[in-house]
């Protein structure tokens, strides 16, 4: 029995030491907090914040053959910018149809830009956009589908429920 309370009295002492040595302090403690973190896969169900910032596009298609009808190597979900040349005056462009590449991928209600830079050494050459087979080519109210030479334009295709693509275009002009 006396062992029984030894030991009785031994972990009682070393209980109370615990709690004497671990009574919360006076002391400020700093915590930093980083924020960590990565998105594994391409489907994001949450908001993104990008504090540093976000960059899009990096692959250029260029063309300088001049084609009346642009190729899924010019227009392509991962081309943000083509540079075109045609040097022809009063060219019409037409769009490549809702059935080829890369718009018979795309889903419904799926869609990405590309910008297009008319690259000619002439600015009083113009291109005329149009739309291909199941392109549905839209403008802004009161714009137009001529793109003058040494300008930029934006394409955003979208695909529609049907088979075909909405094509809006959106004409810059020179500004300096």
């Amino acid at each position: 029995m006396n062992k029984a309370l030894t030991g009785g009295v031994v972990v009682a002492i070393v209980l109370s030491g615990l709690a004497f040595f671990s009574a919360p302090s006076n002391t400020i403690t700093e915590r930093v907090i980083e924020r960590v973190g990565a998105s594994v896969g391409p489907e994001h169900t949450e908001t993104q914040y990008f504090d540093g910032g976000f960059t899009t596009g990096g692959y250029v298609a260029t063309s300088s053959t001049g084609n009346t009808v642009l190729t899924a190597s010019e227009i392509n979900p991962n081309k943000s910018f083509i540079s075109f040349t045609a040097n022809l005056d009063a060219t019409t462009v037409t769009l490549p149809a809702s059935t080829s590449a890369p718009f018979r991928n795309l889903a419904i209600g799926e869609g990405f830009s590309v910008l297009v830079y008319s690259a000619t050494t002439t600015a009083g050459i113009t291109y005329t956009w149009t739309a291909g087979t199941g392109i549905d080519l839209q403008e802004d109210e009161g714009e137009t589908v001529v793109q003058n030479g040494l300008e930029v334009g934006r394409l955003h295709f979208v695909k529609k429920a049907d088979t075909d693509i909405i094509a809006w275009y959106e004409a810059g002009q020179v500004g300096d």
